[in-house]
């Protein structure tokens, strides 16, 4: 089973373990608090709504005594008379702080988009790098993905192409390359075990009033990511392939060693490119509507989180950006060292004024049953 099944089984799992999710019942909010105002949101808890946290902490759901009229739903049938009680016991000053924090965690989605990698760049990183721990490690640690236009997808040959006066990379070897590789494995881990421990105090520490009866929520968002970086690979695949000694357009035949190689210090870069056909261009709107929905999705979660103070929302937004500029750190640098690798080997073009161009040799067209596809074999090795 190649990595990509593993990655489909687990994208899998983990979309079926949304609704047990949902069914289960949470009890230990409004215990811990973020520092900036949290002493005051626990001795308002404790002074004026101590009968309210009791039913709570009680984890017993009456939906007939659900207050619809105040707003409350099934989906926060527990949590809403404990919020309401804090929100009528404190000040409109600090609701106002509140707002204020509600505003900057609710662009944050859109701003880590922004820092962090492309899903063409990660689906390319597990195509033609071939490391998919990497691969993984950087899905998660992303939590937003890159958007950049609707509808909007680059050429998969341009990816990895080569641009004039760009800076070299050295390809470093012996215990130097032995050290970066353990560098970026520990770099990522750390990023993807930054987002869980920030997710995990958002869901405790805070309440979400769009599902304020959960402590998932910002946890789900990180994790979906994941899920649209996998949409990116199976899209990309249908245009990509890279071929490697002893292997066919299918890509099989990887050896588990290649997961600890730095691209820079790869010898054979060979890759297929395939034309666009219907069922492409179908996975591509696709992705780009789950990119927004995404984005869509973790501004509704952040921007009605309650129970935070603003410099504790600029902590919390600093840590999502130290996560997510890790993972572009790396990212960068092991495409950086797949374009060498791709152009070591290219021809040599007098007439292109010294500069280097990649062989393209041109296979047989075959016909799919989406159109025409006319197999494209891209050579830098």
């Amino acid at each position: 089973m190649s990595a990509l099944h593993y990655y489909l089984v687990l994208a899998t799992v983990l979309g079926l373990s949304i609704p047990a999710a949902q069914a289960s019942t949470y009890t230990n909010q409004f215990q811990q608090w973020y520092p900036q105002f949290g002493w005051i949101f626990d001795y308002t808890l404790h002074a004026n709504c101590s009968d309210q946290l009791a039913k709570y902490r009680a984890g017993v759901k009456n939906y007939t005594e659900i207050d619809r009229v105040g707003g409350g739903g099934t989906l926060s049938a527990l949590t809403q008379p404990v919020v309401q009680c804090i929100l009528a016991n404190i000040s409109e000053y600090l609701k106002g702080q509140m707002a204020t924090s509600q505003v900057l965690l609710g662009v944050m989605p859109t701003i880590l988009s922004l820092i962090g990698p492309g899903t063409d760049e990660t689906a390319t990183f597990l195509l033609v790098g071939r490391r998919p721990l990497l691969f993984l490690l950087l899905s998660l640690g992303t939590s937003s993905v890159y958007f950049e236009r609707a509808f909007k997808y680059p050429d998969p040959s341009q990816i990895l192409a080569d641009h004039p006066l760009r800076l070299q990379q050295p390809a470093p070897c012996g215990p130097i390359r032995a050290a970066i590789i353990a560098g970026e494995y520990l770099l990522a881990l750390a990023a993807v075990t930054n987002i869980v421990v920030v997710c995990k105090d958002l869901g405790i520490k805070t309440i979400c009033i769009f599902w304020s009866d959960f402590i998932f929520a910002p946890m789900l968002w990180g994790s979906l990511s994941f899920l649209v970086h996998v949409g990116a690979v199976l899209t990309l695949r249908m245009r990509l392939r890279r071929l490697g000694p002893g292997e066919d357009a299918t890509g099989r035949n990887i050896s588990a060693r290649q997961w600890f190689e730095l691209s820079s210090a790869k010898t054979d870069v060979r890759f297929d490119v395939f034309p666009e056909s219907r069922l492409f261009v179908l996975m591509a709107w696709l992705l780009s509507m789950g990119t927004i929905v995404h984005i869509l999705f973790g501004t509704a979660i952040f921007s009605s989180t309650t129970f935070i103070g603003p410099l504790d929302a600029l902590t919390v937004l600093g840590r999502y950006m130290a996560s997510v500029m890790a993972c572009r750190i790396i990212s960068m640098y092991e495409l950086a060292g797949l374009r060498d690798a791709a152009k070591k080997n290219a021809v040599f073009d007098s007439s292109s004024g010294g500069r280097h161009r990649a062989a393209v040799e041109f296979a047989d067209v075959k016909q799919s049953a989406f159109g025409a596809s006319t197999r494209v074999s891209v050579s830098g090795s």
